[in-house]
């Protein structure tokens, strides 16, 4: 049950549009714009958003069997899209296909990363277990 509240939160914190609060509350801004204005920083959040998400969702769901790895793999995807919808729409822009596209590959690059590191995981307590 705990694992479930910690993915609601935070899926919550993936989809809230941080770039649109930086806009409208100046003092958050000034800190925000300048860590995650470099290209490489946005890359870099974006994995470890989405491995960090896999990985909990590996807690209730065990990437384990193709059917697992493919809900996982879809619900990052569900979500990454999510996130690039609500981004465009509080910006108020017209998708620019590029960078939702490279968000969405790296975005699932961090999903395999959570994947991975979940089952990892889940060998190593039943290693344990035995």
């Amino acid at each position: 049950m705990r694992s479930r509240i910690w993915i609601v939160l935070w899926i919550a914190g993936i989809l809230f549009p941080m770039e649109f609060l930086a806009r409208v509350w100046p003092a958050f801004g000034s800190i925000f714009n300048p860590i995650f204005a470099p290209n490489w920083m946005h890359i870099v959040m974006h994995t470890l958003l989405y491995a960090m998400l896999a990985f909990l969702l590996a807690q209730v769901i065990p990437p384990i069997t193709p059917r697992g790895i493919l809900v996982l793999v879809g619900l990052g995807l569900l979500v990454g899209c999510l996130q690039e919808a609500l981004q465009l729409f509080s910006a108020g822009i017209w998708p620019g296909w590029p960078p939702e596209i490279l968000d969405l590959a790296v975005d699932q690059g961090g999903t395999l990363i959570g994947m991975g590191i979940g089952r990892l995981t889940m060998r190593k307590n039943r290693a344990a277990n035995n």
